[in-house]
């Protein structure tokens, strides 16, 4: 009878066909053999792993260690931010200016031997009208408002899939029990 396994550079391995020639009694055996070691691990699990927490804390403890919440609230503080600066006038502008400098020439990149060239210094601000600034204001509060209540939304996505975790988590836990009972 020829072996399932032959030889590589790398060491041994499956052949291909050999894993689809399995019959059904190794089939099965495989089977068992799989039951057996998952019965062993949940038999031989630490001390640690089988001392749960309560649904109350596995909550508290994902919504205070999530870094989603944290960022939305980091969003939330931003929009509030924004809020403060909508209603400001925007800040003044200073600018420095040289026109018709040379380029070429005996005058080249000279700001004083040349009579055409000009040198300006200018300082500007923009007056934007009250209800203007007002209505940018509402609008960045009302994204603030956005912003808490998706951070709200984060929040409760986060605290159902913690729940949704801890209840599977529990139910595998009970069905290990109840197994662990029907072998014994």
């Amino acid at each position: 009878m020829r072996t399932p396994f032959h030889r590589t550079p790398r060491g041994l391995c499956l052949a291909p066909m050999a894993a689809l020639a399995l019959s059904a009694r190794s089939a099965r055996s495989a089977a068992l053999v799989a039951f057996a070691a998952l019965w062993a691990a949940l038999a031989c699990l630490p001390s640690w792993a089988q001392s749960s927490l309560s649904l109350q804390q596995a909550v508290a403890q994902a919504s205070a260690r999530s870094g989603l919440v944290s960022a939305a609230q980091a969003k939330v503080l931003a929009a509030r931010e924004r809020a403060v600066a909508a209603g400001q006038l925007p800040d003044p502008v200073l600018k420095f200016g040289v026109n018709n400098l040379p380029i070429d020439g005996p005058d080249r990149f000279s700001v004083r031997r040349d009579f055409m060239t000009m040198r300006s210094v200018s300082v500007m601000q923009e007056l934007t009208r009250a209800d203007k600034r007002s209505a940018r204001t509402r609008r960045a509060e009302t994204e603030g408002e956005l912003a808490a209540a998706m951070r709200q939304a984060t929040l409760a996505d986060l605290q159902r899939d913690a729940a949704t975790a801890w209840l599977e988590r529990s139910f595998q836990e009970s069905m290990a029990g109840l197994l662990q009972g029907q072998i014994v």
